[in-house]
C-alpha cells in the first residue's frame, strides 16, 4: 500500500431506538474482535481542518465490537486530528452476563473498568478484550455517521492502524492487544463503519 485512501464509502445498518440499560441487549457472539495484517507503506500528509498531519499505516485492522463507552471533549491538541474516541470490547467481554457487573470510564483518551464486587474474569482477559480507539476518519461523511455513536451498539469497522506526526508532536499506535497504560491504545485511520443494535 503506497498510501492512505481518503475516499471511502460509508455504510449503515442503524436505527435509533432508547433503552434503559445497554447492557441487557448485548448479544453473546457477534463482537469477534479485531483482526490485523502488518503494512508496509509510505507516510500520508493529510490536513485536518486546520491541522496538517503526516500518517504512517502499520497495520489494516478491521474489527466487530460492542461500544461500552464514548468520549469526544478534548482539548490536548489532537482534536482536529482524532476527534472521537470509543472504548470496545469484544469476546468473553460480548456477553450481558459478564458486562451487567462492570462499568466504564473514558475520558483524557484513557478507559478504565469497575466491577461490582468480584472481578467476572481475570484481569489480563478483561484487559485483552477491551482497548481504547482513537478515530482518525478519512471522510467527513465517515466522521458525520458516528459522531453520536453510543455505549451499546455492534460497531464493525475498517481502516488501518497509523502513527501520526504533527511535526512537533508524534502518535504512535498499539499493534498488540496486551499492552497496558499510555500508548496501548489503537489509533484507527477509519475507512468503513457500520452500526447496529442487535439486541434492540
Amino acid at each position: 500500500m503506497a498510501a492512505l485512501r481518503v475516499a471511502a464509502v460509508a455504510l449503515t445498518a442503524f436505527a435509533s431506538t432508547g433503552c434503559t440499560d445497554w447492557r441487557e441487549k448485548v448479544r453473546p457472539g457477534l463482537a469477534s474482535g479485531p483482526v490485523q495484517t502488518p503494512v508496509e507503506a509510505v507516510p500520508s500528509a493529510l490536513q485536518f481542518g486546520a491541522t496538517k498531519a503526516s500518517l504512517l499505516a502499520r497495520a489494516h485492522y478491521e474489527t466487530t465490537a460492542w461500544v461500552v463507552a464514548v468520549d469526544d471533549d478534548f482539548d490536548d491538541g489532537l482534536e482536529e486530528v482524532m476527534p472521537l474516541d470509543v472504548a470496545l470490547a469484544w469476546g468473553p467481554l460480548g456477553n450481558p452476563d459478564i458486562l451487567e457487573t462492570m462499568s466504564f470510564h473514558l475520558a483524557r483518551r484513557y478507559v478504565s473498568a469497575r466491577w461490582d464486587g468480584e472481578m467476572p474474569l481475570a484481569n489480563d482477559v478483561v484487559m485483552q478484550h477491551l482497548s481504547n480507539h482513537h478515530l482518525v476518519f478519512s471522510s467527513e461523511a465517515l466522521r458525520a455517521q458516528l459522531e453520536d455513536v453510543e455505549p451499546g451498539e455492534l460497531l464493525e469497522l475498517e481502516g488501518h492502524l497509523v502513527d501520526i506526526d504533527l511535526g512537533h508532536r508524534k502518535v504512535r499506535t498499539s499493534l498488540s492487544r496486551k499492552d497496558k497504560g499510555n500508548g496501548a491504545c489503537e489509533v484507527l485511520f477509519v475507512e468503513r463503519a457500520v452500526r447496529s443494535r442487535p439486541g434492540h
